[in-house]
């Protein structure tokens, strides 16, 4: 009798190196399966159209092993169950997710499934590590990110599987829903996103390999600069799992042995430190299950924010009076995805100049962020805000000025995404209330109106915060 897998995909849009799929298709035939919560919001989110493109992508990529993709919509537990029972499945393979409702959720299913003589098995297909094994000399989880990361340089990552060499579909018609039914694209105001990115396995290769040509060889050195096309934009791939991170790292070394160049392997080095820091964002996760909604740092629950809603509205909108804050958030509005420099400005500037608590933020990027990940966007608005285990200084406050000043010295992002400073010489576009009236007049400027006036005062926002922030540090 031949063995029927039913593979579930979650955030794990692939076909290679997806440990579940390559398991189930090695020992028998295999029914993949994608199951659409019903939306519990309003609105769709940014990651939504890249759900809908992904999976575009990877029926399409079944389909050349005539292996249907099968889309349902509803409670994933009683789809699954009623889905290996109608087909006489004999197991279920599934890769694991790590947020504690995924994990709560996988842990129903495994159970009931189980319950009616149907095989689980859920597979490490998103982290390059064990981190579940990983603990200091204590045996407790690593607080601090620097001994964490030279923790994993002793561990062997995880390789790649690549995709199963034999691909064959249940022997049985199986009824699925169109993309269309799935309701992922509900509204308009992503439609651009298309201008920018190609959701998708395809794509994802497509953008590795442009990042190797461009960007990975000055990474170290330039990935800060605005202006350089030197960050690898990989990350939406990453979080819907278009591509395997083990993949990633994987082609690293091999590109490290290739070119033998230690000048060149210290470039490649630092990238490979971003994907431990988003390890250690899931191992954060794992660690303190609540890390997405409350501050690690217990003392912070008794900080004395101050909700304002006209501040956190000209925030999302780039209305702040700040230009590399408002380029910022009008990139990430316009093409789904931020640089990274400017994620940690304009959060710095929401949570201490605006004193609006952190997961105001963390909400907003996870409806506008392409590439939103619970542990990677948590790990970073609680590093921000000095809030976490291993968290920024509390007295650092960026400057958006002399950020600006540093990692956009001609204004070039700024006038791109603020395009009513265009005209505006770069001496101030970094503070367009310090220019004097004539140049505001020659580029078509009125402070106010055209473009606002500051909403706060740096000095007066980085006094304030520091001392709400001393109170809580005696407290």
């Amino acid at each position: 009798m031949i063995k029927k897998t039913i593979v579930l995909f979650r955030n794990d849009l692939r076909v290679d190196d997806h440990p579940a799929l390559w398991h189930a298709a090695n020992t028998g035939t295999i029914l993949p399966l994608y199951i659409q919560h019903d939306q519990t919001h309003e609105q769709n989110s940014a990651q939504d159209y890249w759900t809908y493109y992904s999976l575009q992508n990877l029926q399409s990529t079944f389909s050349n092993y005539d292996v249907p993709l099968i889309l349902r919509k509803g409670d994933v537990i009683s789809q699954v169950l009623q889905l290996a029972l109608d087909t006489q499945a004999n197991a279920v393979y599934f890769n694991e997710r790590f947020s504690q409702t995924e994990r709560a959720e996988d842990e129903r299913l495994a159970n009931i499934l189980q319950a009616n003589d149907i095989e689980v098995k859920a597979f490490y297909g998103d982290t390059l590590f064990d981190v579940t094994s990983i603990r200091n000399q204590q045996n407790k989880p690593y607080a601090i990110f620097t001994s964490f990361y030279k923790r994993c340089l002793q561990e062997q990552a995880r390789k790649p599987l690549g995709r199963p060499a034999n691909m064959r579909a249940f022997p049985i018609n199986v009824s699925s829903l169109t993309l269309d039914q799935l309701q992922l694209l509900n509204g308009n105001w992503y439609s651009k996103f298309r201008n920018y990115w190609r959701p998708g396995m395809d794509g994802a290769l497509d953008q590795w390999e442009l990042f190797i040509k461009g960007g990975l060889y000055d990474y170290k050195d330039k990935r800060d600069d605005l202006t350089k096309e030197t960050i690898s934009k990989m990350s939406p791939f990453i979080a819907l799992g278009n591509i395997s991170i083990r993949f990633l790292w994987a082609s690293c070394q091999e590109l490290i042995e290739v070119e033998a160049d230690p000048a060149f392997a210290q470039q490649i080095e630092s990238f490979l430190r971003q994907l431990i820091w988003r390890e250690f964002s899931i191992y954060q996760l794992l660690s303190y299950p609540s890390f997405t909604t409350l501050s690690l740092r217990s003392n912070f629950q008794h900080f004395e924010w101050e909700p304002n809603s006209l501040y956190l509205h000209a925030w999302k909108k780039g209305q702040t009076g700040y230009p590399l804050v408002d380029a910022g958030m009008r990139e990430l509005w316009e093409t789904g995805y931020m640089h990274n420099r400017v994620r940690m400005v304009v959060a710095s500037f929401l949570v201490k100049h605006l004193l609006q608590p952190w997961q105001e933020g963390y909400d907003w990027f996870e409806h506008t962020l392409l590439d939103f990940n619970a542990a990677n966007n948590a790990m970073g608005w609680q590093w921000v805000s000095g809030t976490g285990i291993d968290s920024a200084p509390y007295f650092r406050i960026f400057n958006p000025s002399l950020q600006g000043e540093k990692f956009d010295i001609d204004g070039i992002y700024i006038k791109k995404w603020v395009p009513e400073l265009a005209n505006l010489p770069s001496k101030y576009i970094h503070a367009p209330q310090t220019a004097p009236t004539a140049i505001l007049e020659q580029a078509n400027i009125i402070l106010g109106d055209t473009y606002p006036l500051p909403i706060v005062d740096h000095k007066t926002a980085r006094a304030r915060a520091l001392e709400r922030y001393n109170a809580i540090k005696k407290a």
